[in-house]
This record gives structure tokens, C-alpha cells and sequence, in this order.
């Protein structure tokens, strides 16, 4: 197994990610000019740089899992990956799991 960052199935998910930041860019034109982001700030330009790394890191997570991609799974997990992230993050298994009965009971 080739362990280069680099494969078809990361880069297409490194794009998949980028492409969906260029698209919010893309329809910024909708959004009043009193409202649009300060493009001069840095901080503006971090998801450009994030959402690409999360996506392609995802993807290559999944292909050391010895997972197959191909491009078109890889562009979902790429566009995804932030998604699937905020689920991980949320779910905390050393929290015990707690039923309320509910009013009553």
C-alpha cells in the first residue's frame, strides 16, 4: 500500500473540501456589501486552509484503513469531513449515558 499523502483519493478530497469553501465564496455576491466578510483579515482565509486538510486527512485515514475510494466517494468525504468531525466531536464515549423518565415517573 502506497502511504504517500499524496494519492488520487486524498487530492480528491482535498479539492472536494476547497471547492465547497470557493463556492460560499462564489455566492458572496448575494450578500450585501455592508454584510460581506473583511477579505484583508486573516482570519477570513483559515477554512480555506482547514476544511481541505480535514477532508483530505479523512480521506486518508480511510484509504490506511485499507478502505478502496473512489473519486466521487472521496469529493463526498472531502465536503463532508467537517460534518463528520463535529459528530465525532460531540459524541463523548466516557460520559454515562443517562435516561430521564421524564415528569412523574
Amino acid at each position: 500500500m502506497d502511504s504517500s499523502i499524496f494519492q488520487p483519493a486524498v487530492l480528491f478530497a482535498f479539492f472536494g473540501a476547497l471547492a465547497l469553501k470557493l463556492l460560499e465564496l462564489a455566492e458572496l455576491h448575494h450578500v450585501p456589501k455592508a454584510s460581506r466578510p473583511d477579505y484583508a483579515e486573516f482570519v477570513y482565509w483559515i477554512p480555506f486552509l482547514i476544511m481541505p486538510l480535514l477532508g483530505g486527512g479523512l480521506a486518508y485515514a480511510y484509504v490506511m484503513s485499507d478502505v478502496q475510494l473512489k473519486p466521487m466517494l472521496a469529493i463526498n468525504i472531502g465536503v463532508s469531513a467537517p460534518l463528520i468531525f463535529r459528530a465525532m466531536a460531540q459524541i463523548n464515549p466516557w460520559q454515562p449515558k443517562t435516561i430521564d423518565p421524564g415528569d412523574g415517573a
